[in-house]
């Protein structure tokens, strides 16, 4: 693929959180954004909240939601 190179990643994520965080009912949202060589492109939407994880694609008509339990049953598999 044109415009990769080995060894470097193309989404970063780092989040480091020494203590709780409490979440309302409009939860905590995440822009996603991709760096490598391509800046200023959006990925996403990610929101974390008490009902649920709704991920909104850039550009999309809809977003995609699981709840909590379904989120579980995903990580336990």
């Amino acid at each position: 693929m044109p415009g990769r190179e080995k060894g470097r990643p193309t989404k970063w994520v780092k989040a480091t959180i020494g203590e709780p965080v409490w979440l309302g009912r409009a939860g905590i949202t995440f822009e996603v954004w991709k760096k490598w060589k391509k800046k200023r492109k959006k990925l996403g939407t990610l929101t974390v909240s008490v009902g649920g994880v709704r991920w909104w694609p850039h550009k999309a008509t809809a977003y995609r939601c699981r709840s909590w339990a379904e989120v579980a049953e995903l990580l336990a598999d």
